[in-house]
């Protein structure tokens, strides 16, 4: 909008207005083209007149100024150029043009559209007694819907309340948007606020000084203000009747609303919406929702309370129920600009224009410019979606707009030389959305896009190629058509061609640049990419694994509204991943996606009702579900209501129906489907035994590393199931199972499950597995922890030569497991185990000549180990000798250079103790610039791995700002939960902190216990303190 912007600066407003009118961007109306005045409002700004319009059924309303001074003319300016950016939003009143009173064309008045019911106030004033919930639902999202429209666009309305909502043929419209910021610059604003007291952001009343005791800061409103407007409207609109109304509207009140007072929560209204509109109306902003969240909260609502309702109402209405309906003629007259009315009547007219006119058109008004890349533009942007909801929300659109298909098709038919024309077309094609489906045709019209440089063409041809849709599969194609869409910025692009790294389509898999792909569209605020990033922290995907930073994106993509979001932040709940388990916030979030018709969603909501989840068990809910699901095309819906099928749940047994549903998931892909029809060829379930078919399908599942399928291909070479017998391969299976199942890898971590494989796997001989076992037993995985089993196995492995048990068998000796410690024994099982090429031997070699362990300290061997271990790859044997030459440590000069250079590299490959040590270097300038935002950022990290040294350090950031804003209470937590950790200088921190009450109240006797944990591990200065404390 470059010429709202210049026209706004001109020193005579009068004359922008003028001009604007004579450029025709406004409409001009002579003032006796209206008849029948009537005054329906008045206010601190003027006068509002209903009028009719001659020769024409239709009225508007005429807005009328009392002063027409600058302010007035920026205000009326402001307002135009914001219904230029709203207009084609069906939830804000139309501005038609702007007419003189007297045809004093200096003195203006606005002519918009006339709002037959009037305010909200009044309309649930005369209505309310007949108003059922779905219609009060039905208020509030068309109301939560309009403000989110101005917040899209950049607007904050800043003055809503229920007389300035107003209500046409049922449709909630939002007025009076672009003169509110002029009502709150003027000198007035103060005490005109009173008048609207209830409804206002309460922060407004909290007024601060400067220094010197004189100029009031005044807060400023903001999107936040208006949600908590929000809010206390969607509370009149469950009662009826504007807040406090029965109270003087005074200082004092606004005192009190400033100190937590709010409306009590109408009987009968339900809870999820008590709990959006108390939300809105917190006395934090920053603990209030986006508008955005709340329409999603919104939306969930009304498709549980009504399943008339439909998810994709982007841009379009919600009416009232037909009982509420009124009768008056929305006909548009003729002298309106075409740019307000029926968008099909436009359509209509320009599809039988020629080129000239269309070019003769645009070039003297950019209406028509303006409408068409609206529409199309707006279609452009539901391209990010499934193509399900893609088609959906197309038709949607474009039926909230009366256009008819025959009519967008005409249009784009006759605008192939437009890419976005060419690309829209191509996927009406693709979708059959008022044609046949004709894959070629929109293969070929995405490549005329891509060939016009258009970047969503560039990712729709990229699309084509790798799923082969009007063409052969081409990956490379694909890939190098997405990197060209990622090139110019484009979303969809991005993302697909982190896709495409992530899993090798087209190119090598090079998991570090999916991950900076990721980042950028998320830091986009796209919620795809945000989800996308959080799956990558959640399973190590280009970065480190940071359970706690996976769940924060989950959340944020599931605040914007983001279904896959909604779904992987129930996982996260009901797995206690990055968070604490909670298995009804599991549910709750299930129920969400399930409200919002998402097949995942429904899945998931099944599983919670077959197993209890968050819920009471209901079998017969949980089957209905998985029908749902199914009916959907989900493929783990497929494959567990085949499970129903099989096993009678919520339903009768019907193994034949079970077999033909685990055959439809397998054929989708589903592994689960694949292993279940596996078991049934195995076992005849349903169908004739077929071991061999059986082999064939766990043989497909294992080379996708489907853990169940790995471990049933090793019972198959085990017992000669559909396979010659070989316990060798069996073994090496069992052992791949197990692992994953340790790890958590393609499955649930399920540790009990790994030990039973690994003991599997070492009765059949497995090295791998006997190791593996022996940790099993030391550390406690999926048994209980056994020293003396752990030492054992160890001894049985270093007899057999194996490098990776004698080193554990060092381990033993060196730390007493099993075993009475004996440290020269360790040393020479270490020099074993690093003669057999074990790594961490050759590592352990080096902290042995460091410390002295078994052996002579010697720097020198210790720094030689060291780079050995390094040079094999050995992530801490890289942070070691990053120490060394940090510390001039066996080596003649201390290198910082290489000493950060080497903490980075070990930062890189996930070691903590490097990430932490780089944060030291960025904080202290050792080998680079200081950077204190980076340190902490690194601090951060470590912290997030749970490393002490990190926490504590963390810690110390938050109480001196070092790369943060000071907050002391944040650094107590740290030190706190560090010094749990058994971190010496943590506790000494804690103790300071409780001595001189910094973060925490102050505590003598919890001070010394801590300086006393300090001093027993040797820190002097804790000792200093106590005999202080305790002389």
């Amino acid at each position: 909008m470059s010429n709202n912007a210049e026209l706004i600066d001109n020193s005579n407003k009068c004359d922008w207005i003028e001009e604007a009118i004579s450029k025709k961007l406004i409409k001009y109306y002579e003032f006796d083209q209206f008849y029948n005045l009537q005054e329906i409002g008045s206010g601190g700004f003027g006068k509002v007149h209903r009028a009719d319009w001659k020769n024409s059924h239709k009225s508007c309303a005429l807005k009328s100024f009392f002063n027409f001074n600058d302010t007035t003319i920026k205000a009326i300016i402001r307002e135009i150029q914001h219904h230029r950016e709203v207009d084609f939003y069906d939830n804000v009143i139309r501005f038609y043009g702007v007419t003189s009173f007297n045809n004093q064309r200096k003195e203006y008045s606005l002519v918009i559209e006339y709002a037959d019911s009037g305010t909200l106030r009044n309309y649930l004033k005369r209505n309310f007694d007949n108003l059922t919930w779905n219609d009060k639902f039905n208020l509030a999202f068309q109301l939560v819907y309009a403000v989110s429209c101005l917040h899209d666009e950049g607007i904050v309305h800043r003055d809503l309340h229920s007389n300035n909502i107003l209500i046409h043929q049922n449709i909630v419209k939002l007025a009076d948007f672009g003169l509110s910021k002029s009502i709150e610059e003027s000198s007035n604003f103060q005490s005109r606020i009173f008048g609207m007291i209830t409804y206002v952001d309460p922060k407004i009343f909290n007024r601060k000084r400067n220094n010197n005791n004189k100029q009031i800061k005044v807060y400023s409103l903001n999107k936040k203000s208006d949600v908590y407007s929000i809010g206390v409207l969607l509370w009149e609109i469950s009662s009826g009747r504007p807040p406090f109304c029965n109270e003087l509207y005074d200082l004092g009140l606004a005192m009190e609303i400033l100190q937590g007072l709010r409306e009590i929560p109408i009987p009968d209204t339900p809870e999820e919406y008590i709990k959006i509109y108390t939300d809105c109306w917190s006395n934090e902003p920053d603990n209030r929702p986006t508008i955005n969240q709340v329409v999603v909260k919104l939306k969930v609502i009304m498709t549980k309370e009504n399943n008339d309702f439909h998810l994709y109402h982007d841009n379009k209405d919600i009416r009232l129920s037909n009982n509420n309906q009124s009768n008056s003629n929305d006909e548009i007259p003729e002298n309106v600009s075409p740019l307000h009315g029926d968008l099909s009547q436009v359509i209509r007219h320009f599809n039988i224009m020629n080129t000239k006119e269309i070019e003769t058109s645009m070039s003297s008004n950019n209406q028509f410019e303006n409408v068409f890349n609206t529409v199309i533009n707006d279609l452009i942007n539901f391209f990010n979606d499934d193509h399900k909801v893609e088609r959906q929300k197309i038709l949607n659109y474009l039926n909230n707009r009366n256009i008819t298909l025959q009519q967008i098709n005409d249009l784009l038919l006759n605008n192939q030389n437009n890419s976005n024309f060419v690309v829209l077309f191509g996927k009406f094609n693709y979708l059959g959305i008022g044609i046949s489906v004709d894959e070629k045709k929109a293969f070929e019209l995405y490549k005329k896009a891509a060939d016009l440089g258009n970047a969503f063409g560039m990712y729709n041809f990229g699309y084509c190629y790798e799923n082969g849709i009007g063409t052969n599969i081409d990956k490379e194609k694909a890939f190098e058509l997405y990197q060209k869409a990622a090139n110019l910025e484009n979303i969809s692009g991005i993302i697909n061609l982190g896709n495409c790294f992530e899993k090798g389509i087209g190119t090598h898999i090079d998991k570090q640049k999916a991950f900076e792909l990721y980042q950028k569209a998320a830091d986009l605020e796209n919620a795809s990419g945000i989800f996308n990033l959080g799956n990558c922290y959640q399973n190590g995907i280009g970065t480190v694994i940071n359970k706690k930073k996976s769940f924060e994106l989950y959340q944020k993509a599931a605040d914007l509204g983001d279904v896959a979001g909604i779904n992987a932040l129930g996982y996260c709940y009901k797995n206690g991943i990055g968070v604490d388990s909670d298995k009804k916030k599991a549910f709750e979030l299930y129920q969400m996606a399930a409200d919002l018709e998402d097949a995942s969603g429904i899945y998931n909501l099944g599983n919670c009702y077959q197993n209890g989840v968050g819920t009471d068990i209901n079998k017969k809910k949980a089957f209905e579900l998985y029908q749902k699901a199914a009916d959907l095309g989900n493929s783990y819906g497929i494959n567990n209501l085949g499970y129903c099928y099989q096993k009678g749940i919520g339903n009768d047994i019907d193994e034949e129906k079970a077999f033909e549903l685990y055959q439809k998931s397998a054929i989708l892909g589903n592994a689960i489907g694949m292993c279940n029809l596996g078991n049934c060829y195995e076992n005849g379930i349903g169908t004739d035994i077929d071991k061999k078919k059986a082999f064939e399908l766990y043989q497909k599942l294992t080379d996708l590393g489907n853990v169940v399928g790995i471990y049933n291909l090793g019972n198959c070479y085990e017992d000669g199931i559909g396979t010659d017998i070989d316990k060798k391969e069996a073994f090496e299976l069992y052992q791949k199972a197990a692992y994953c199942y340790e790890k958590g890898i393609g499955t649930d971590i399920n540790k009990m499950k790994a030990f039973k494989l690994y003991q599997k796997a070492a009765n059949l001989g497995s090295i791998s597995g006997m190791c593996n076992l022996g940790n099993c037993y030391k550390k406690g995985i999926g048994t209980t922890i056994n020293y003396q089993k752990a030492f054992e196995l160890f001894q049985k492995l270093e007899n057999l030569e194996d490098a990776s048990g004698t080193f554990n068998l060092g381990k033993c000796y060196e730390k007493g497991i099993g075993t009475d410690i004996d440290k020269e024994k360790a040393f020479i099982l270490y020099q074993k185990a690093a003669h057999l090429g074990d790594i961490s031997g050759i590592y352990k070699l080096g902290n042995c000549y460091k410390n002295g362990i078994g052996t002579n300290i010697n720097n020198a061997k210790a720094f030689e180990f060291y780079q050995n271990a390094a040079y094999l790859g050995n992530a801490s044997g890289i942070y070691k000798l990053g120490y060394c030459y940090e510390k001039g440590i066996g080596i003649n000069h201390i290198n910082k250079k290489k000493a950060f250079e080497l903490y980075q590299k070990a930062a890189d490959l996930g070691n903590v103790s490097g990430i932490y040590n780089l944060g030291n270097c960025y904080k202290n300038g050792i080998g680079t610039d200081i950077d204190n935002k980076k340190a902490f950022e690194l601090y951060q990290k470590a912290a997030d791995l749970e490393d002490a040294n990190g926490i504590n350090t963390l810690g110390y950031c938050y109480v001196n700002g070092i790369g943060t804003d000071i907050d002391e209470k944040k650094a107590f937590e740290l030190y706190k939960k560090s010094a749990d950790l058994g971190n010496s200088a943590a506790q000494y921190n804690l103790a300071f902190m409780y001595e001189i009450g910094k973060g925490v109240a102050k505590d003598i006797v919890k001070a010394v216990y801590w300086y006393e944990k300090s001093a027993d591990q040797g820190v002097q200065d804790s000792q200093n303190k106590i005999e202080i404390l305790l002389p």
